[in-house]
């Protein structure tokens, strides 16, 4: 897989990652865990989603 053109295919979802990033290192530690990482977790699906039709 050409690693430049999946960067420039998924360079769109850099703010929401660079955001999501925040969200769960500076959330308050009472949240549940879940919670806190659901942004995460989204962009990692969005990924290899990215990532296995890109193969």
């Amino acid at each position: 897989m050409d690693k430049r053109r999946f960067v420039e295919k998924t360079s769109w979802l850099r703010p929401y990652t660079r955001w999501a990033t925040r969200f769960s290192l500076n959330s308050p530690r009472w949240l549940p865990a879940g919670l806190r990482n659901a942004p995460l977790k989204l962009t990692s699906l969005i990924l290899r989603g990215y990532h296995r039709n890109m193969r």
